[in-house]
């Protein structure tokens, strides 16, 4: 009996120990909630640029490591297989390693950094230092890189870049470098933000007013330090250079002005013209000869046009059709019933201007010199043809991305594209900027110029219009009926893309014209060497195409110019 109340302390004690741990928990995390509820936007500032920079490298990390970010960095940079090499697989592992170790520390702290601790401010400068040794790695990978592309013979182009010359290059590493640069420069502000005794005081709770490492440094370049003239000269000298080698050229890429598309006002009465009939020449036959009527052999060989088969897939096959020269001459073209040639919501001072695209690859100004005039030869045509519309005075050319700087509504009715080899550099902003030019009103005319051409244009337009296909535009079509009518479709020339023109279609509309044959070619000065019938076939053709561009531009877009 003497034992029993022994044994029932010992129990009350087990039954006390879970009720101590668990407020001994409970204060530790009132303790870390309070802790976090006092943080200042000063404290805020200091953790949060480390917290997205955490979310981005995490990001990089896991894509690149397990959602397959690799395979599809490969893709992107097909055609520069010979720089894989083994070495550069491993570098880039090892950066995204890098990123992910070093992401869930900067998380971690990121959080930490809230609360008002000396060794939290110390954790938040180590997480700065950190980032330092990050961007070295990555800029060591990134001109490896570059270094090994320039290196390699074996490669003549960059994807999205052009050539390989120093200046393509420098654009290809630039495009990597300043976001990570400026990521680094912000981490270095906030690391200096953390040695200024403002902030240490914070941290710490003290009360010294004494300047920091933080504080000196501010006051340094404030005053330009002892010697005020030689700290302003390299400092000049450092933000000149820094100018005319960075600065100016990265703002050159978005300059650029275009004057506003102000079709000209008028009206019209388009007519369509058929062509004229033309009767094929009948073939003359040929003399039988027969040597012996009886013989069992026959040594005459059929000839294959006298088959009935034959002569009617001739019949419904030959082309009946040839260009009226005259067609539409002296018919005023538009869209109304003025007495000038015109468009209705065009203005008083408006021209018909022909504006190509000017992108990285070869010929992409095929015919825009003084001596072949293909540009101005058609404009001077359209005039004649169209019943004197103003036109402009001389070829035009521009980077895709300009096209975003047309006013609403006065952008151009269409757009020119041709060449001969590769398209390169163009970016996907560009392509966004075309896709929306086109969705809103405007039409891509292009033009294949060579067989490689008809390949480039191919993927390129998926990457303009992804999801939509180029098909072929039926003979019916009204782009072949007014004003001049092509009843076999557009007029065939060199075919390096094939026999039939083709094109995409958006609410109704072509908002893509692609002719397979270099009508580019016909307009040029002595239409390269090219019969004349067969010239003005490509002139009515292009007629044709302003007509259905400006037809539909205008009604698209009609709303802002009422404004």
């Amino acid at each position: 009996m003497a034992e029993e109340p022994e044994t029932t302390d010992v129990l009350e004690e087990d039954r006390e120990e879970p009720g101590r741990r668990k407020s001994v928990l409970r204060r530790l995390g009132i303790r870390l909630i309070s802790g976090w509820r006092r943080w200042t936007w000063r404290q805020a500032a200091l953790c949060l640029p480390l917290g997205i920079l955490a979310a981005y490298v995490l990001k990089f990390a896991i894509v690149f490591l397990y959602a397959g970010g690799y395979e599809k960095w490969r893709e992107q940079w097909e055609g520069l297989e010979p720089v894989m090499s083994p070495a550069m697989p491993g570098r880039l592992m090892s950066l995204a390693l890098l990123c992910g170790m070093y992401g869930v520390i900067f998380a971690l702290l990121s959080l930490l950094g809230l609360r008002r601790r000396g060794w939290t401010l110390r954790m938040l400068r180590k997480a700065y230092s950190i980032s330092y040794i990050l961007y070295g790695w990555y800029v060591i990978t990134l001109f490896h890189f570059t270094g090994a592309i320039e290196d390699c013979s074996d490669i003549d182009n960059i994807p999205g870049y052009g050539d390989v010359n120093a200046i393509n290059l420098f654009d290809l590493g630039w495009d990597y470098l300043w976001p990570a640069s400026l990521a680094v420069f912000t981490m270095g502000v906030l690391h200096l933000i953390t040695w200024l005794r403002r902030t240490m005081n914070l941290y710490t709770g003290e009360t010294d007013v004494t300047p920091a490492v933080g504080d000196r440094i501010l006051e340094n370049i404030r005053t330009n330090g002892r010697d005020p003239a030689w700290r302003r000269s390299w400092v000049n000298s450092a933000f000149g250079h820094l100018m005319i080698i960075v600065i100016i050229p990265w703002l050159l890429q978005f300059w650029g002005c275009v004057d506003p598309y102000r079709p000209p006002w008028g009206g019209g009465d388009p007519v369509v013209r058929m062509l004229t009939v033309v009767k094929p020449k009948k073939k003359k036959k040929r003399k039988k000869y027969i040597l012996n009527p009886n013989s069992p052999f026959i040594f005459q060989i059929p000839d294959l046009d006298d088959s009935p088969i034959i002569r009617q897939v001739e019949e419904h096959t030959q082309v009946r059709y040839v260009a009226d020269a005259n067609a539409a001459h002296g018919e005023r073209l538009g869209d109304g019933n003025a007495k000038v040639a015109g468009w209705q919501d065009g203005f008083k001072d408006g021209k018909v201007r022909f504006i190509r695209l000017q992108y990285n690859g070869e010929e992409w100004d095929d015919g825009m010199d003084s001596n072949e005039r293909a540009d101005m030869n058609f404009l001077e045509t359209f005039r004649e043809l169209s019943g004197g519309q103003k036109i402009g005075n001389k070829p035009e050319a521009h980077a895709i991305r300009l096209l975003a700087r047309y006013p609403k509504g006065q952008a151009p009715p269409f757009v020119y594209m041709t060449g001969c080899g590769s398209i390169r550099g163009v970016s996907n902003r560009d392509c966004k900027i075309l896709r929306e030019y086109m969705m809103g009103g405007g039409m891509l005319f292009a033009d294949c110029g060579g067989p490689q051409w008809h390949g480039e244009f191919l993927k390129f337009i998926r990457r303009v219009l992804p999801g939509m296909q180029l098909k072929k535009i039926a003979d019916d079509d009204p782009i072949f009926q007014i004003p001049f009518a092509f009843p076999n479709g557009a007029p065939s020339l060199w075919h390096h893309g094939g026999y039939d023109a083709l094109g995409v279609k958006y609410r109704g509309r072509w908002i893509v014209f692609y002719h397979p044959g270099d009508i580019n070619d016909a307009w040029k000065t002595g239409h390269s060497g090219m019969q004349r019938d067969r010239a003005q076939g490509a002139f009515h053709m292009g007629v044709n195409i302003i007509y259905y561009s400006f037809m539909n531009y205008i009604r698209e877009t009609r709303r802002y110019r009422k404004k």
